[in-house]
């Protein structure tokens, strides 16, 4: 089978597709052939060994998420069955024709919802509801403000957050970022890029600041985010750790406001069940709708993760098999 292959750490270039031998599943495992990988920044991180990421030991097949068919099913497997659609977080090894896996965390993926749009829901949406729902504990009627909200984890952040009563503000970089996060549902949107953004997003408040925010870039933002909070709030850090962040805690003091860190795999089994069920549900019924914005062939792999790290897409980057 074809997989890509790091045999050291270093820039995009050091991903070449080579031919390797094809996995067998186990007793309780599947084999899954990948019809789409999601490229994430993760993977840029391992790749160059930056952002505290982990070490796999050489060579390694990059990527987390998969999407594709069951082709056959190990002993004792009775979840699934030749065929079926599904996804998975392969915890590294996406990036192949073919891998195995443990049947008890593969998903099932609705037929609704294409191969690149499933690679959304391994880790972009679970990381948004985690976030919303089992850290913040997010309830209807409540606001809340995604920054970066056009990106793969912000726009299903802000496809949930509508889905469940909650009233959205996101922010993005350009006019089509705006464009997609207004598509997906959020009531009112913010170019990070103007300046003042943050005024006019705490005005659609009407000055009480807001109950939950989802913070991706938290060593340029979380200064200014203990500013924007309600009474109770609960700033939740999703992404941004490439430096020291100076903030006043006043605001925090005295509105008995939280900052949470996020690590999506800390949810439970328990939690990560009851997750991908709402996932599940929300990708059949049309609610969530993963934005998928560029699909590279396997031998763009180096292109698909300089697009990645300069954040110059809206939606989930995949590579295509």
């Amino acid at each position: 089978m074809k997989a890509v292959q790091v045999h050291q750490f270093g820039a995009p270039e050091v991903l070449t597709v080579e031919e390797i031998s094809a996995p067998t599943p186990n007793a309780g495992q599947v084999l899954i052939r990948v019809h789409a990988a999601g490229v994430s920044p993760l993977d840029t991180y391992v790749r160059e060994q930056s952002h505290g990421a982990p070490t796999p030991p050489l060579p390694y097949i990059p990527g987390f998420e998969a999407a594709g068919v069951i082709e056959t099913v190990g002993e004792g497997v009775t979840k699934f069955k030749t065929g079926d659609r599904v996804y998975v977080n392969t915890f590294l090894g996406a990036y192949a024709e073919l891998i195995v896996h443990d049947a008890e965390s593969v998903y099932p993926l609705p037929d609704v919802t294409s191969f690149a749009q499933g690679t959304a829901a391994v880790n972009s949406y679970p990381t948004a509801y985690y976030g919303l729902f089992n850290l913040a504990k997010a309830k209807p009627g409540e606001t809340v403000f995604v920054h970066g909200a056009s990106g793969a984890v912000g726009s299903a952040a802000v496809q949930i957050a509508r889905a469940y009563g909650l009233k959205v503000v996101g922010s993005a970089g350009s006019q089509q970022g705006l464009e997609l996060i207004e598509k997906e549902g959020a009531h009112f949107t913010v170019n990070h890029r103007e300046p003042g953004y943050l005024d006019k997003a705490l005005e659609f408040t009407d000055g009480k600041g807001f109950d939950v925010i989802l913070e991706m870039n938290a060593t340029k933002k979380l200064a200014d985010d203990v500013n924007l909070i309600a009474q109770f709030a609960r700033i939740i850090i999703i992404g941004g750790t490439d430096g020291a962040v100076n903030l006043d805690p006043t605001p925090l003091l005295w509105k008995g406001a939280s900052i949470i860190g996020l690590y999506i795999g800390l949810a439970t089994p328990q939690q990560s069940a009851q997750i991908h069920a709402a996932i599940y549900a929300g990708l059949e019924n049309g609610t969530l709708r993963p934005a998928v914005a560029q699909e590279f062939e396997l031998a763009e792999v180096a292109k698909s993760h300089e697009t990645v790290r300069l954040a110059s897409s809206s939606g989930k980057v995949v590579l295509k098999f």
